[in-house]
């Protein structure tokens, strides 16, 4: 391969990774607005600020995504004596986007 060609792809590489970056901190950033939106820290904290029933510190590293979606969508499937407010009606993006800022609290 030539050293103009490797430069190319190098340069458009770059470009790619810069697009991925920024579209992680779209979602992330619209994952902490869904928290911040359904009020889920007046029941659980993060960092210690928030509702002292369930810290979130770590939760990502108890449970896998598919795990936070459910007790999101329907707490009671995952523990009939739960308190946690069900979310079935959660747009698809938001579910997805909290869940993936939820899974940076390891």
């Amino acid at each position: 391969m030539r050293p103009a060609m490797i430069v190319i792809l190098g340069a458009a590489l770059i470009v790619i990774g810069v697009g991925i970056a920024l579209s992680l901190d779209d979602t992330l950033d619209h994952g902490q607005e869904v928290y911040a939106m359904q009020k889920c820290a007046l029941c659980h904290s993060i960092s210690g600020i928030g509702g002292k029933k369930m810290a979130l510190d770590g939760v990502a590293s108890r449970l896998k995504p598919d795990v936070i979606r459910k007790w999101i969508r329907n707490p009671k499937e995952m523990k009939t004596d739960t308190i946690m407010k069900p979310y079935p009606n959660l747009p698809e993006k938001d579910l997805n986007d909290l869940v993936t800022f939820l899974m940076t609290l390891r």
